[in-house]
């Protein structure tokens, strides 16, 4: 995963529109994981919470684009990391419960659990 900022300056139009393209892919499949949905019901949800047009993410995950605005960037990290963020906390909360004996779970599944958590808090950074 890509763990550079907007702030940096150094990245090309090119690997911005890249990012676009990851982040918007990320929350689509995310969604549909979560909520059981297709790809498509996915990505209406997905705009629906970023206030973006369906199209518009469409666009982007088909690289049809001369750029994407800094403003659509902008949502997309956030919404991205936010989306990070939830799935840390979740995580947490489950590895908490394991501790407590509240989910049965081996000593297994509670490293796993945590490899999960530290790889998704690098991606935030």
């Amino acid at each position: 995963m890509m763990k550079h900022h907007l702030a940096d300056d150094k990245m090309s139009v090119v690997a911005l529109d890249e990012a676009a393209r990851r982040w918007a892919g990320e929350l689509e499949e995310r969604e549909a994981r979560r909520s059981g949905v297709s790809r498509l019901q996915a990505r209406r949800i997905v705009a629906r919470r970023t206030g973006l047009a369906p199209g518009t993410l469409e666009n982007i995950k088909n690289r049809r684009t001369k750029g994407v605005r800094g403003w659509v960037l902008g949502v997309l990290q956030a919404a991205y990391v936010r989306e990070i963020e939830n799935e840390i906390a979740r995580l947490s909360h489950e590895l908490d419960m394991a501790r407590l004996g509240v989910l049965a779970s081996d000593d297994g599944e509670i490293q796993e659990m945590e490899a999960q958590r530290a790889s998704l808090r690098e991606l935030v950074g």
